[in-house]
């Protein structure tokens, strides 16, 4: 839309969306809610009909794009600014209410000094980054950007690669004080209908001063999931569009580049997004290879406790011996003594994950082997301990989602514990529990181990949940013959 102040009938037309009222005038009303805002600027720009024209906005994020202003002489040899034209998308009238939501999203306001309400001019600015390549996921061979923390632009990267108007999106602003963007996608016709409605009564339910990222919105909707995260959340627009072809919704938020792909499943955050361009059975490779890591992650510190400190009769002679000549010297129980090596590796992948990428590498690099050794020679820790604690790190690695990550951290200290009390016992007994937990958690009312959990739902291509999929995933492995028969 474009529009001239020299088109005098054109620029009357526009101003009578404008109302007047010497009761509550909409000026002195945003003058004072932005009284102490260094960067909100009033500017008179001209006269209509004797009323002063004025333009209220924010100079930090408004963009100077959208408005052209002229300098005019005055009838006493002055000069004044006076706008000479508009250009942008779209404008609206609104209340005082809907015009300081305005003002803080980076629009422009157009009132005269006894109008009680405003025209809504579209002027944001947005700052944001370009597109990059991913920095959490990335592949050899896929798409090479991601998501940033533009909505819009988000949005637009979805909409490329998903050319359809079943593409469906549902937005809404959280919070009281931010009001944050929000908005879900999803494929109608192939997501299921009691998904959408029940993610949108969990949105609108939320009750807060504001949200500044994707996992605390998700940790808002699904309070019950306890240690395990209730979703996965990704960067990269292919992963999104498979998802959404998978019959999920995605949540996308403004401020972030992370979106929220709905509802997750246990197996979901072992699948990378490289598996789709992959053929069956290397993809199946890789995903069983990332499981033997998780079970190694978990298990094996605490087998090495079991074995050399409870269950001594249990493993082979030759490898009792080794064990017992390593720790030859070492003043502590076995399991302190890996508890110890245990929180000495997390503490330097933590370092290396929070220092700048300067130094991280050299402290890293100093923190595993000049440390490492020096513990070795001082007869703190044993040879095969290190063997096993570096084997555990490594294996905490291969998982492909971040939050994921963190929670095998905590539970191979779980096991550890059960392992140094009961043995063997101990770890299986663990186990038990870890199971039982997971079948009880759910994420967005569908089983946390779909598809072979109590309850669990099939993933579909073209049926939203349930059917049969048209494309490679490992859930289709391991259905059991559930979705063939349905």
């Amino acid at each position: 839309m474009n529009l001239e102040s020299n088109d005098n009938k054109t620029f009357k037309t526009f101003l009578q969306l404008l109302t007047y009222s010497v009761h509550h005038p909409l000026l002195p009303q945003i003058e004072e809610a932005f009284q102490n805002a260094a960067d909100f600027q009033k500017v008179c720009i001209g006269t209509s009909d004797s009323r002063q024209i004025y333009l209220c906005y924010l100079t930090s994020i408004a963009g100077s794009d959208h408005l052209k202003f002229q300098l005019q002489p005055t009838l006493d040899d002055e000069l004044q600014t006076n706008l000479s034209s508009y250009s942008g998308k779209k404008y609206s009238a609104g209340d005082f209410e809907t015009c300081e939501k305005a003002i803080c999203s980076g629009k422009t306001i157009l009132c005269t000094m006894d109008s009680c309400n405003g025209i809504i001019l579209e002027t944001g600015n947005p700052q944001q980054r370009g597109l990059q390549q991913p920095q959490t996921e990335n592949v050899i061979q896929g798409p090479m950007y991601s998501f940033n923390e533009n909505y819009q632009t988000n949005i637009a990267l979805v909409r490329q690669r998903m050319q359809t108007s079943r593409l469906k999106i549902w937005e809404v602003s959280i919070g009281e004080i931010a009001n944050t963007k929000i908005g879900v996608l999803y494929l109608d016709g192939i997501t299921d209908p009691g998904l959408i409605q029940y993610t949108c009564d969990k949105i609108s339910q939320i009750h807060t001063d504001g949200i500044q990222e994707s996992g605390e919105l998700l940790r808002l909707l699904n309070e019950k999931t306890g240690l395990f995260p209730a979703a996965v959340t990704t960067e990269r627009p292919d992963r999104v569009s498979a998802s959404l072809l998978n019959g999920k919704i995605v949540i996308v938020m403004d401020g972030t580049p992370f979106s929220i792909m709905a509802p997750g499943s246990f197996f979901d955050f072992w699948e990378s997004a490289e598996d789709q361009y992959l053929t069956p059975f290397i993809a199946v490779f890789l995903r069983t290879l990332r499981f033997m890591a998780l079970m190694l992650n978990l298990f094996l510190p605490g087998f090495y406790v079991a074995i050399t400190s409870v269950n001594i009769d249990i493993s082979r002679l030759e490898i009792s011996l080794a064990a017992a000549a390593g720790r030859e010297g070492v003043p502590y129980p076995v399991w302190i003594e890996s508890m110890l090596m245990l929180i000495l590796l997390d503490c330097i992948v933590e370092a290396g994950v929070r220092l700048p990428r300067s130094i991280s590498s050299t402290v890293t690099m100093v923190g595993g082997v000049v440390l490492g050794q020096a513990i070795i020679q001082a007869n703190i820790v044993s040879n095969l301990l290190v063997i096993v604690a570096a084997t555990t790190a490594l294996t905490n690695f291969i998982v492909v989602d971040y939050q994921m990550g963190l929670v095998q951290r905590i539970l191979k200290y779980f096991i550890l514990i059960g392992a140094g009390i009961l043995g063997v016992l101990g770890i299986v007994f663990c186990f038990a529990i870890l199971v039982i937990c997971i079948a009880r958690v759910e994420s967005f009312g569908i089983s946390y181990l779909t598809p072979i959990g109590p309850g669990a739902r099939v993933r579909s291509r073209s049926l939203g949940l349930l059917g049969k999929s048209h494309h490679f995933s490992l859930t289709n492995w391991i259905t059991f013959g559930k979705g063939m028969r349905k």
